[in-house]
């Protein structure tokens, strides 16, 4: 940690080791270091051509200076401007142990105590000094992205710009009115929920049964190879389909039923709908600390005192390969909130559901939130990890794929197909280790599970193993059930939740319709994608129960 600043992502380090707008440690064997900078943003560069050579692709040269100012310098001609400028800004330009009454010119390459006179015209650019002629450089880079985005409408970032700033409080309203559709559709959906499923099937089969008739009427009409091979293809894959229907009719309204229940449960226990806000709270918080200490990893150098005096800085290449360590730690950590928040409500539905009198049933959501602290904060922690790696796997992978596509070179590339194939093999091992261990849990278990000890496992709480053993021979014995559950139970979910983008969408457009801004479409377009990730988190409620 005491290696890495993430500050450096914003300002410069000096020639003395110095990160501009800090108070800094002292560095042994280097006078000048250690100095309090906090106010001075500004790296001026004592050398002015040193960017312009970075910039080109040749290496700087260590002996050049370096100082930390609160003000870029303008045109300076003369050692008693470079005096004036000090003494009214506060930005000394020569070394800090050097007195104002002691500057002098000094020479071209940077290497002495103080710049070279004249001092030319610089800018701020990323809180770095840089001269005039490089930074119109640099804008005219700004100036090419400006003409992209102009290709569109003259003006076209600065237009969104406005907009964004004249309708904010607007976006504000239609996230709220997205909160206030998505809390009715949860307590409605549970109503509403046979007659979307059952009108899907319908629709299904009239469209199943005239693109069948459509073939054969076109085949009748033209008598073509076709037309013929068409109707063929389609009446087999429709009478498939069909078939498939009328064989899970009974599942599809078991569907339906689940609907309503889970409807139930949130109507009984409005605490659940807290859930989805605390996990994006926690997941936040966790996620805002896991990038920062992202920022130390990435910013950790080792210093090193050259001849001249001068500090240069070396990566530390051992705290860089923790890189794919703090993914997985980092993945494990979110899959964690995760899982906690799926056992939470998964709990408390399970109370609600399996308990008779349900007036005696109090506080099922805090009861379920001790049992995870009390009980399974293990069994969540172990599966989550299970999910970290496979994700890190298939992280690793993408990686290995995309340095292929960079590096042409063919023996780069058979090194990274090898790699590719260790992890592959690896990943395979690791699978068929997990698929053993169930088997053989499953097969130590008695071959006759019944429903009702499945459902006391799932009240009264279990260990990982026993757990996924339960889980695996309900999914494996219900396979056309789940099936079923996951296909129409999610079509549903998207229809509730594009309903709820819909809503927002036309609430939208009356809010703007006589707003004047130049791109209504903007900041409906947030609202709407903000509406979603909304009803995702509150309909994924249903998905978990």
């Amino acid at each position: 940690m005491d290696k890495g600043n993430p500050r450096l992502l914003f300002y410069g380090t000096d020639s003395w080791g110095n990160v501009c707008n800090q108070k800094n440690d002292a560095i042994d064997g280097v006078a000048t270091s250690g100095q309090d900078t906090r106010g001075q943003k500004k790296l001026y560069y004592f050398n002015e051509d040193l960017l312009e050579s970075i910039s080109t692709g040749s290496t700087p040269t260590v002996t050049s200076g370096s100082v930390c100012v609160s003000v870029c310098p303008g045109d300076l001609d003369t050692v008693a401007d470079m005096q004036s400028f000090a003494s009214d800004n506060g930005s000394k330009l020569c070394r800090y142990d050097v007195a104002v009454t002691s500057y002098f010119s000094g020479a071209t390459d940077g290497t002495s105590n103080c710049p070279t006179v004249p001092v030319r015209k610089t800018k701020s650019v990323h809180n770095r000094c840089v001269s005039e002629s490089l930074s119109n450089t640099l804008d005219r880079v700004g100036e090419v992205l400006s003409d992209l985005l102009d290709m569109i409408d003259d003006n076209f970032g600065q237009k969104c710009g406005e907009d964004l700033e004249d309708s904010w409080k607007e976006i504000i309203y239609l996230v709220l009115v997205s909160v206030g559709v998505s809390l009715v559709l949860v307590l409605l959906l549970r109503f509403i929920a046979g007659i979307i499923v059952w009108t899907m099937v319908a629709v299904v089969v009239l469209g199943t049964i005239v693109a069948i008739a459509f073939c054969w009427y076109s085949y009748w009409k033209k008598e073509t190879d076709f037309w013929f091979w068409t109707a063929i293809v389609v009446s087999i894959v429709g009478i498939i389909l069909l078939l498939i229907l009328l064989v899970m009719r009974k599942r599809i309204a078991i569907v339906v039923q689940l609907f309503k229940e889970a409807g139930k449960a949130v109507a009984r226990m409005p605490q659940l709908m807290l859930q989805p806000f605390m996990t994006l709270i926690i997941l936040g918080g966790v996620s805002a600390g896991m990038v920062y200490l992202f920022l130390y990893i990435v910013t950790a150098r080792n210093h090193h005192v050259e001849n001249t005096g001068y500090v240069s800085w070396k990566e530390d290449d051992p705290i860089k390969g923790l890189v794919f360590l703090y993914l997985l730690g980092f993945l494990w950590l979110t899959q964690f909130i995760i899982g906690c928040e799926r056992l939470t409500v998964s709990s408390s539905v399970a109370l609600w559901y399996f308990t008779r009198d349900k007036k005696k049933l109090s506080s099922p959501v805090s009861r379920s939130i001790w049992r995870l602290l009390r009980y399974h904060l293990g069994s969540v922690a172990f599966g989550s990890l299970i999910i970290a790696l496979v994700a890190l796997a298939r992280h690793i992978l993408s990686f290995i794929e995309s340095s292929k596509r960079i590096h042409s070179d063919r023996c780069v590339n058979n090194f990274f197909c090898f790699i590719e194939l260790v992890v592959v093999v690896v990943v395979v091992v690791v699978v068929v280790v997990v698929v053993v261990v169930v088997v053989v849990v499953v097969s130590s278990s008695s071959s006759c599970i019944s429903s009702s000890r499945s459902r006391g496992s799932t009240i009264n709480g279990h260990s990982f193993c026993k757990a996924a053993r339960s889980a695996f021979m309900v999914i494996v014995s219900n396979a056309l059930l789940v099936t079923a559950i996951n296909s129409v139970g999610d079509f549903v979910l998207f229809l509730a939740k594009v309903g709820t983008v819909a809503v927002v969408a036309v609430v939208g457009i009356e809010l703007f319709r006589d707003k004047e801004i130049h791109y209504n479409w903007l900041p409906i377009l947030l609202a709407c994608i903000a509406a979603y990730f909304i009803a995702s988190c509150f309909f994924g409620l249903y998905e978990v129960s």
